[in-house]
């Protein structure tokens, strides 16, 4: 997210567009109005897609608003998400969880 911000190309203030976009729809309806743009990858593990690039996230049980907790950001370079991008928003929902 840092290189979106801080990036002066059309491209990535598009890219980062999007991504608003996404969250805040995902925020008022919990959900997108085009299903491929979020994917469920595990134990409450989700995922936004704006073209190549994917946001893993889960939803903040303990929040006393719909909160959500976006977990890492990456470009994506191959078909499915990473396991090392998976297993590291696992260790940081269980981190929360226990705190």
């Amino acid at each position: 997210m840092r290189m979106l911000e801080s990036s002066r190309s059309r491209k990535d203030e598009t890219r980062l567009a999007d991504i608003l976009i996404r969250f805040e729809r995902y925020a008022h309806t919990g959900s997108l109005p085009v299903p491929r743009e979020l994917n469920d990858l595990r134990d409450g593990i989700k995922e936004i897609k704006a073209g190549d690039v994917r946001l893993p996230f889960f939803d903040v049980v303990k929040s006393s608003a719909a909160a959500i907790r976006l977990t890492s950001g990456f470009l994506k370079k191959s078909w499915k998400t990473p396991r090392k991008q998976i297993d590291e928003a696992m260790w940081i929902r269980r981190e929360d969880l226990a705190s």
